[in-house]
């Protein structure tokens, strides 16, 4: 708020304080983490956690609400990463405020290089999304195949490390 006016705050402090918007304070952010994370498979947390923090690569399949997702867990950054490259392609020339608008899009996505263990709720920082590379979805005999996928962590009903769509096919 250092580049507004004084009317300026004054108009946003009446305007939020009309909305009934605040800050959540360290107990709703803790119990907002706690909800959260019963929800995440720790195990499923750990693997995204040693991809995120040693860009380890992992080859994975992911059961969620009936898909099959097969693919090679990669970090946030090499998702982003991707797109930014693909977009600066499509929008450069014709296009350089799309461009830019999607770059500082994907860079937002990418946790900081020293993102602390112990977020805010004074608890383990969750990772809230999966990102594949190199992916088979598959339902119901159906496959398709897409360069990147992100889903949400907490949506896998199960995981298998090392699995591939390799030998599947989809004439059972």
């Amino acid at each position: 708020m250092a580049d507004l006016s004084d009317n300026e705050k004054d108009n946003l402090q009446q305007t939020l304080a009309q909305s009934g918007f605040r800050p959540l304070n360290r107990t709703e952010r803790r119990n907002i983490w706690l909800h959260d994370y019963e929800q995440q498979d720790i195990a499923l947390q750990s693997w995204a956690r040693l991809v995120e923090q040693q860009g380890l690569e992992i080859e994975i399949m992911l059961q969620m609400q009936g898909l099959l997702v097969f693919g090679t867990m990669v970090s946030t950054q090499a998702y982003a990463q991707f797109y930014i490259d693909m977009h600066e392609q499509m929008y450069r020339q014709s296009s350089p405020e799309t461009a830019d608008f999607l770059r500082e899009y994907y860079v937002a996505l990418v946790p900081p290089d020293d993102q602390p263990e112990i977020g805010p709720e004074g608890l383990p920082t969750i990772y809230r999304y999966a990102h594949l590379r190199d992916v088979t979805i598959m339902s119901a005999g159906h496959k398709i195949k897409v360069p990147y996928w992100r889903g949400m962590i907490n949506q896998v009903d199960a995981f298998v490390i090392g699995a591939s769509a390799g030998g599947i096919s989809s004439d059972h």
